[in-house]
């Protein structure tokens, strides 16, 4: 069975009757605690109308991948809010060469400050693909624990992501020790089209590295593997929930979820990087 309003099926989440049609319970969850998107606009928009009141160097810290998500925080901070964030980004050593190189140059573009923190999430990397797994939420969360320690270190107290989807009912987050997570792109509901049409003006060039990403080689091999062992994407809870949001087709939400084709040269790419594949 298929839900009637996103691309879950039974195989990836439970199916129900309501009100005469299928649909999956993350729906049921949406028809009956509606997200209010006006609201999350508010307070996004309260913190950082504020923030350019404060005389300080970095208003906040952005963290910055060079994919289109960030790159197009980065054009809101400055363009709409005239804010002066830091761009800190975290290359794990599988950040496609593409993206340091679109991170440069729209940086450059805005004459806005980017920090390279170099690590090395290998082993990360190595054991979630040979187990069939999804790197995603650990490879994330190592990497807002690095862009955490560098607000702490700057006594900055504001972490922008260029993330879509909100923390429930808010795009805002307590970290600890009084630090904020706001996930910028949240409240305005972007569709896909909307976001590359935005970036047209900028130096930024949309690579070629298999699966929903513009900045990670990894990504479309974990992909792939997955696929291999249980028969979908791991990206099916979050492309559900674009698709449940009004921001992707049902059909362009099917066709991302269907088994990328990796470039011969993203393989060939990761092996240079040492990942034993």
């Amino acid at each position: 069975m298929e839900c009637s309003i996103c691309v879950h099926t039974s195989k990836t989440k439970k199916i129900i009757d309501y009100n005469g049609k299928k649909i999956c319970i993350d729906c049921l969850t949406m028809l009956k605690y509606p997200p209010n998107f006006e609201k999350m606009k508010e307070e996004v928009e309260n913190i950082l109308y504020n923030l350019k009141k404060e005389n300080k160097k970095y208003h906040c810290i952005l963290a910055f991948s060079g994919g289109k998500d960030s790159v197009l925080s980065l054009k809101l901070l400055v363009e709409k809010f005239k804010l002066n964030p830091l761009c800190v980004m975290v290359d794990n050593k599988y950040i496609a060469n593409e993206a340091i190189e679109n991170a440069l140059n729209v940086t450059k573009h805005y004459n806005v400050d980017l920090i390279i923190l170099n690590r090395d999430f290998t082993d990360l990397f190595e054991d979630v693909i040979k187990r069939g797994e999804s790197p995603c939420r650990r490879c994330s969360r190592l990497i807002l624990r690095e862009v955490w320690r560098f607000a702490k270190l700057l006594n900055i107290k504001y972490i922008v992501t260029g993330h879509e989807l909100p923390f429930g009912h808010s795009a805002i987050r307590d970290m600890k020790e009084g630090i904020k997570m706001i996930r910028l792109l949240t409240p305005y509901k972007f569709k896909e089209e909307e976001k590359y049409k935005m970036l047209k003006d900028l130096p930024w060039k949309k690579p070629n590295l298999g699966g929903y990403t513009t900045n990670c080689l990894v990504l479309g091999l974990a992909l792939n593997r997955f696929f291999e062992k249980y028969g979908f994407s791991f990206e099916i809870d979050r492309i559900a929930t674009l698709v449940r949001l009004g921001l992707l087709s049902k059909e362009k939400g099917k066709k991302l979820l269907e088994k990328p084709e990796v470039p011969e040269e993203v393989y060939e790419e990761l092996k240079k990087r040492g990942l034993k594949i």
